[in-house]
């Protein structure tokens, strides 16, 4: 009887089996009805079909997409090295830059060198109007930087040294209504009031003596001249070998114009001052 029994068992399995799958199919069904069901469905396919996209779009252009999404990262882009100038690039201190002839129409320089010296030093003065130095005196240090710069060319002398000395002095010649006239020697005499300091660099008698210099090359050493004070002035500045790029020597070389720390600092003030002044334009 159990062998009867157990044959009528195996033989409803598959229809147990199939009304049990069509119960199953059933829920799913009614589950995907739902408003849970249909999302999860969307969510399904649209992942999908992004997955086909996308293997389908690396076996066509393998190499599309960033270098990391293949393993490799990405050599990083070299940066540009800044610009130095080194200091052949710029203008020469109390020199004007040169300027470009790029139309042709300039006239043709002078075949006399010193004639385009004094062309130049002239043009340079003229665009540093905006200084308040007379044109014929700051015509006077830039010539003076000049010849100092032939003569003594370790000392770097510079015209601003000499502007603050003679803004200091004599307001570059111009003190109690003076000026200086075309040809460099001021309008009067200028002569301080306590040593008898003579010209607008304001020279004692005894060290006019030892630095006389002729600086226009009229044959004649004056002091109340600006060409020649100012020639004179920057050999007495340059002397014991000096150079006025070093700070030290800077200040022993004006303080032993006049030694007076208030007198040095004023110099320093106003020298600086033209300094900035003619290379901020």
């Amino acid at each position: 009887m159990w062998f009867v029994r157990l044959l009528k068992s195996l033989a409803l399995l598959p229809w147990k089996a199939l009304t049990a799958l069509g119960r199953a199919l059933r829920a799913c069904f009614r589950a995907l009805r739902a408003p849970a069901g249909r999302l999860a469905v969307q969510c399904a396919v649209t992942a999908l079909a992004l997955g086909g996209a996308l293997a389908a779009g690396h076996y066509a252009v393998p190499s599309a997409g960033p270098a990391w999404s293949f393993g490799t990262e990405p050599e990083p882009t070299p940066e540009e090295r800044p610009l130095v100038l080194s200091p052949e690039d710029a203008p020469a201190p109390g020199l004007p830059a040169e300027e470009d002839d790029t139309n042709g129409e300039n006239e043709r320089p002078s075949e006399d060198p010193a004639q385009n010296a004094v062309n130049d030093i002239d043009t340079w003065a003229r665009s540093l109007a905006h200084l308040g130095i007379p044109e014929r005196v700051l015509v006077a240090y830039g010539r003076a930087e000049l010849i100092s710069g032939a003569q003594n060319p370790g000392c770097n002398l510079s015209w601003t040294t000499l502007a603050g000395i003679g803004a200091t002095e004599t307001a570059h010649g111009t003190t109690g209504g003076n000026r200086v006239t075309a040809d460099g020697t001021t309008m009067t005499p200028i002569v301080g009031p306590e040593h008898n300091e003579q010209g607008p660099m304001q020279f004692l008698t005894s060290t006019w003596e030892e630095w006389a210099a002729d600086g226009n090359g009229d044959g004649v050493a004056d002091p109340h001249n600006i060409d020649d004070a100012t020639v004179a002035a920057a050999a007495y500045l340059c002397h014991n070998g000096r150079d006025l790029t070093d700070p030290a020597d800077w200040y022993a070389a004006v303080y032993s114009y006049n030694p007076v720390d208030a007198y040095v600092q004023k110099v320093y003030d106003r020298a600086d001052d033209y300094g900035r002044k003619s290379t901020s334009i």
